[in-house]
């Protein structure tokens, strides 16, 4: 038997919307204050002092990702698995990677978080706080990487259709040459949160949900 939505699913779906163009807000928000940091020296003495310059960039951002974390994990768990009746590869493989982008973002913000705040009052030496920078641009790396599968594979299961696609491709490069922000000028570092936003509002207003060609949002299941 087929039923349509009742209000209560359909404002679940809006929120659903919402939260994942927050996180994706809130995601290139904490990423552009990283990118605005200076770049990391490359000798291991050096390293206490470039995070004490950038601390409160350090802390800001760190503050914003869980928040990012929280509302996109949640706004795209609930959209995506409204959006079919039946399996997808695509829908997997691109959720999969978003959650693998999601979990690197969480990594980033535990190093940067034990940077930036003291824990039982232990001091870090310059060896491990050179570890924890690396550890973090490494986490940034492969948040990109996860973002620009997902930014490929999710597109196709868009209202888009080929301009949707096309959009995905063009992301999933420029997240592909983000994920090194250590070759990159700052400008392009500061660039790519702007197109992560772009990216995650797009994909949030456009993601299919069943029948999402109707206005009203109607969804339909089998008893």
């Amino acid at each position: 038997m087929v039923r349509d939505t009742t209000p209560r699913q359909a404002v679940d779906l809006r929120v659903h919307r919402w939260l994942m163009i927050v996180g994706a807000l809130l995601t290139a928000a904490a990423l552009l204050l990283l990118s605005l940091l200076p770049g990391p020296p490359a000798e291991a003495v050096a390293m206490t002092a470039w995070v004490e310059h950038g601390r409160s960039l350090l802390l800001w951002s760190n503050e914003l990702l869980f928040f990012a974390v929280i509302c996109w994990g949640a706004g795209a768990r609930g959209l995506f698995s409204a959006g079919l009746a039946g399996p997808s590869a695509r829908i997997d493989v691109g959720g999969t990677a978003l959650t693998v982008a999601l979990v690197a973002l969480v990594v980033v913000l535990l190093a940067v978080g034990r940077l930036v705040y003291p824990v039982f009052e232990i001091d870090l030496s310059t060896e491990v706080v050179a570890l924890v920078v690396s550890s973090t641009f490494g986490a940034l790396h492969l948040a990109f990487l996860g973002f620009a599968v997902a930014a490929v594979t999710l597109s196709w299961s868009t209202r888009a259709g080929l301009i949707g696609r096309a959009v995905g491709i063009v992301a999933a490069a420029a997240f592909v040459v983000g994920s090194f922000p250590w070759l990159t000028p700052n400008w392009w570092n500061s660039l790519v949160p702007v197109l992560v936003a772009a990216w995650g509002v797009s994909l949030a207003s456009v993601t299919r949900t069943e029948n999402s060609g109707d206005a009203t949002e109607r969804t339909s299941t089998t008893d």
